[in-house]
């Protein structure tokens, strides 16, 4: 009966066109900005090079402290002291790796290698030795800074594939120098390229942290807010709430110890993706407002569109009600009927589908200068173009989305319309025409 039914509906669109075209033009519209938002998400949330373990990861990405006499008089920062990590955190019952990391917003970082007069602008990211646990970094060569490397602060980098073809010509450079701001560095390994896409770990080349002239290991006094955002991962996605709970207790026994400050986490620490939606480093997220926005937009990438095929949907079935009224003559029950229906509009909104998925990719393309960081303040670079590997576009959760998509389409914009028009009787049915 499916093969019966399909075999119509493809009758059905070579005999009615532009009824087809707006119906498969309007449908691939609403599919092809509805996955945008999905892919969006999907390289945001998922796991992908080098971020693999965001299921099981927390972040403190901000910090807020003030007087204990005084609760509006707050500082805050975004980010955390390092103090955390070094004494306070690492020895946790749930945690499985702890590392931290601070990007370089000022610019003016330049490049070069030393018998070399040009020079080439980067983009500097400084982390301590859990930094290469919590991340998984593909190493072409070499292998990461140690944690006596970033103690002693030694001028030893990991540069970026790219970087070092530039620089180098090859990515077969461990041990060769070149020159960072005037200062000679040692080259100690070779990682695959990261997106910009993926802010958190982005960048041309990794320094030891406390080469960064903002940072310290101490903290300001009983202040534990500071310059470096952390990230912590659990053995299990499972474990997750219990090294939350563990943060924070480690926190109320800190602010219970304090004389003069309270240390605020701001609801932290938070899952990555959660983490992505932080953009006040004065404040928690309010998530009600949030997802409520979220909702709306989907309402409008998707229901409202559905709403208007949904009219055109009722239209055809008027005319169609003739032949609805014949087969139900013949025997057929409303439920084949309703089968019917269904089946020839999910042809149309699989066509479609298959549209709206190339639409969506090529927005994603053709705009991911831009695109890729909405809903994201913690850009590196927001002048640096991402790249998008396959693994962000080709994976089978967005096609199972994109066929999901098209089932509620198919169903919000069809089931009502053919039910409305079944409860006609067949006398009426038959008499449309007349």
């Amino acid at each position: 009966m499916i093969k019966l039914y399909l075999k119509q509906a493809w009758t059905l669109i070579k005999q009615n066109k532009l009824f087809t075209s707006i119906y498969v033009v309007g449908t691939g519209l609403s599919i092809a900005l509805t996955m945008t938002m999905f892919i969006i998400f999907y390289v945001k949330f998922a796991p992908i090079y080098p971020e693999y373990n965001r299921d099981r990861m927390l972040t403190i990405k901000a910090m807020k402290c003030y007087p204990k006499t005084n609760k509006e008089s707050w500082n805050c920062n975004g980010g955390a002291s390092y103090y955390l990590v070094d004494k306070m955190l690492k020895d946790l019952p749930h945690l499985e790796a702890i590392g931290a990391g601070t990007q370089d917003f000022m610019g003016n970082n330049t490049i070069a290698l030393p018998d070399k007069k040009e020079v080439m602008e980067v983009n500097p990211y400084y982390a301590d030795s859990g930094f290469w646990s919590v991340f998984s970094f593909r190493f072409l060569t070499g292998k990461p800074f140690t944690q006596a490397d970033v103690d002693a602060g030694l001028p030893v980098a990991v540069l970026s594939e790219s970087l070092a073809k530039r620089i180098f010509a090859s990515t077969d450079v461990v041990g060769k120098y070149f020159t960072f701001n005037g200062k000679e560095f040692r080259v100690c390994g070779i990682v695959q390229d990261v997106s910009n896409a993926t802010p958190d770990t982005a960048g041309d080349l990794w320094l030891p942290l406390f080469l960064h002239s903002w940072m310290s290991r101490t903290s300001e006094g009983e202040k534990l807010i500071g310059n470096v955002q952390i990230y912590m991962l659990a053995p299990t996605s499972a474990d997750k709430e219990a090294l939350r709970a563990e943060v924070q207790d480690v926190f109320r026994k800190y602010n219970l110890q304090t004389s003069e400050y309270e240390n605020d986490l701001m609801q932290q620490p938070d899952d990555f993706w959660k983490s992505t939606f932080r953009k006040n480093s004065c404040e928690a997220p309010d998530w009600g407002e949030l997802l409520k926005g979220l909702i709306y937009i989907l309402l409008a990438l998707l229901f409202i569109p559905a709403m208007n095929l949904s009219g055109m949907i009722s239209s055809r079935m008027d005319h169609r009600l003739c032949e609805l009224g014949v087969r139900r003559a013949y025997g057929a029950t409303n439920k084949i009927l309703l089968g019917q229906v269904l089946w020839e509009n999910l042809l149309l909104t699989c066509l479609g589908g298959l549209i709206g998925i190339l639409l969506s990719y090529l927005i994603v393309l053709t705009a991911s200068d831009w695109i890729l960081n909405l809903f994201d303040d913690w850009v590196n670079d927001p002048a640096k173009t991402p790249f998008l590997s396959f693994e962000m576009l080709f994976n089978p959760w967005i096609f199972s989305f994109a066929f999901v998509l098209c089932v509620l389409l198919n169903l919000i914009s069809a089931f009502v319309p053919a039910l409305w028009s079944l409860r006609h009787t067949i006398i009426q049915s038959l008499n449309t025409k007349r």
